[in-house]
């Protein structure tokens, strides 16, 4: 009877054991033979694209961030504005905007007189080598009479210039000076005084402190 079980149970299941013997002899060769099969698969199947709304997301992303930083570059420009800016007393970007406006005009202004003295030419900003002496009243304003000359330079000049100005009782109200190879450009800009002898009153006075500190041969030193 137990030999007649036996017969069945092989009969019915005639390969199992081997079957069972083999997969559990070769574990290893099964693995390395299933791996690359999935990998494969997946590299296979198509990538997923971005959608219209994850696309809208990104660019709105990116987009906040380049107006960050646009926004830091102004602040910073308007910090480099605030630091050079003189006089300045309300620190808003709007009163930064209005003095800087009002500083580039003043220079504009400046550039366009000294353009007008200089003639179009560098000899008109440095000294000439020999003295002399130009004066008018400005076309801009009839009051204003601006005093031109050229002289050797020396320490007590500015001094006995303002002293010259005043005693012919005017004021200056702007002066530019240039001082190159011992010699002096200046230019004044006087007040108070009208007329052709205003201009006469200040010539003398000017050729006065000029000539104080040597006279040569006694003649005047300023040429015409």
């Amino acid at each position: 009877m137990v030999r007649l079980k036996q017969l069945e149970q092989d009969t019915q299941h005639p390969l199992g054991g081997y079957y069972s013997s083999a997969l559990c002899s070769r574990p290893n060769s099964l693995s390395q033979q299933v791996i690359p099969t999935i990998d494969i698969l997946l590299k296979s199947l198509p990538r997923k694209t971005k959608s219209k709304a994850e696309t809208n997301i990104a660019n709105a992303v990116r987009h906040r961030i380049a107006e960050r930083h646009r926004r830091k570059r102004i602040c910073q420009q308007y910090d480099i504005l605030r630091s050079i800016l003189p006089n300045l007393i309300k620190m808003d970007k709007a009163s930064v905007l209005g003095e800087t406006i009002r500083q580039v005009r003043e220079l504009k202004k400046r550039l366009k007189e000294t353009k007008a003295v200089c003639r179009g030419s560098l000899e008109g900003v440095l000294p000439g080598e020999s003295d002399n002496l130009s004066l008018g009243y400005c076309e801009s304003d009839g009051s204003l009479l601006k005093a031109t000359f050229s002289c050797d330079d020396r320490a007590e000049l500015i001094s006995d210039l303002t002293r010259a100005v005043r005693t012919v009782n005017g004021r200056v109200v702007r002066a530019e000076m240039v001082f190159v190879g011992g010699r002096n450009k200046s230019v004044l800009w006087v007040k108070g005084l009208s007329g052709n002898e205003g201009i006469c009153m200040l010539k003398r006075a000017l050729k006065m402190a000029v000539d104080r500190p040597k006279m040569k041969n006694g003649k005047p030193r300023f040429t015409h």
